[in-house]
């Protein structure tokens, strides 16, 4: 299982992940395993859900019974072939194919981190389905109230912040943070939260050409520069205010290792925000993002930095 998990488990996700692949490379060894294969089990039931070559209804129940596996129900079925010979990228269908191998590794987990990577797969797997039915209309829908997105963003990336904390906790002990667990739980969820409300800013214009807004109210018209400049301030400075909890977390952390794995996302989220920031409408609409020299360089940075300047280049990012 061993051999599995660094041949399947890195190879795998470095095929399907370009920014979270740099954390878990330097996450220790005490929490990389697991968190990998959540990844990886998160993954793969998103390539479900996003996927337009399976009827809505499909995916849904799909999605259910992945999940019942992971609970340690039955076995998935598999999955049509023209699916996975379909618009899924090739590490995507290696991962689909392989997944009774992700289930077997997780078994093989010490009993807490089995009941952590199902807890968190809960929150996710219900994230994907409301999603799915929030936007199963032929016309333009959008969200309708603040409070569902804010579940939608706890319950698809939130929650991976608690689960981060959880395992942590479970690796380290005490040693794991300065902070009370309760209180690293609660950074962790707004840090997630952040991270996803940043996803959802970057990709606007996407989601609006295929029908959907995650950001709530009452639009007539589907114009996405229209409803770009009128919600735009609003949820950047929400975001900006969620990822701020990263810095807290961050400086509460004790291992360097852990430190400099959890603070990356943060960093690129900081350098992303500022890009739509500073970015007209067409620039948005050419998707935002952050280069691999620029990466490298803020890669660089942290890995320079100690605790308290570390926490600092990302508060004043959010200041």
């Amino acid at each position: 299982m061993k051999d599995f998990q660094k041949e399947f488990g890195e190879k795998m996700i470095a095929s399907v992940s370009r920014s979270f692949y740099l954390s878990l490379r330097f996450l220790p060894s005490e929490m990389r395993g697991t968190a990998s294969l959540a990844y990886l089990l998160a993954r793969a039931t998103d390539t479900v859900a996003d996927t337009n070559a399976l009827p809505e209804d499909d995916r849904l129940e799909f999605l259910e019974a992945m999940e019942l596996a992971i609970n340690g129900g039955e076995e998935v079925p598999p999955l049509d072939s023209s699916f996975l010979e379909g618009e899924i990228s090739v590490g995507e269908r290696n991962l689909l194919e392989k997944w009774q191998h992700c289930l077997e590794w997780l078994q093989s987990l010490q009993e807490p981190r089995q009941l952590a990577i199902r807890k968190v797969m809960r929150s996710i797997i219900k994230g994907q389905s409301d999603d799915l039915r929030n936007f199963s209309g032929k016309e333009f829908a959008a969200l309708r109230t603040e409070e569902e997105l804010d579940q939608y963003t706890y319950d698809v990336a939130g929650s991976v912040g608690v689960f981060w904390t959880d395992i942590g906790f479970d690796a380290f002990g005490s040693d794991f943070a300065g902070l009370e667990y309760e209180e690293m739980i609660l950074l962790g969820e707004n840090y997630g939260k952040g991270l996803q409300l940043l996803n959802i800013i970057r990709d606007f214009p996407e989601d609006i050409v295929s029908g959907r807004c995650y950001f709530p109210g009452s639009f007539s018209d589907p114009d996405g520069e229209m409803i770009w400049n009128e919600i735009k301030d609003h949820w950047q400075k929400r975001c900006s205010s969620l990822l701020r909890s990263a810095a807290d977390y961050i400086e509460s952390l004790n291992g360097s290792r852990v430190r400099f794995a959890t603070s990356l996302p943060a960093l690129i989220g900081a350098r992303t925000l500022k890009l739509i920031e500073n970015a007209d409408w067409d620039n948005l609409c050419g998707k935002i993002k952050v280069s691999r020299g620029e990466v490298k360089r803020i890669m660089l940075k942290a890995g320079l930095a100690g605790r308290k300047r570390l926490s600092k280049m990302i508060s004043t990012q959010f200041s």
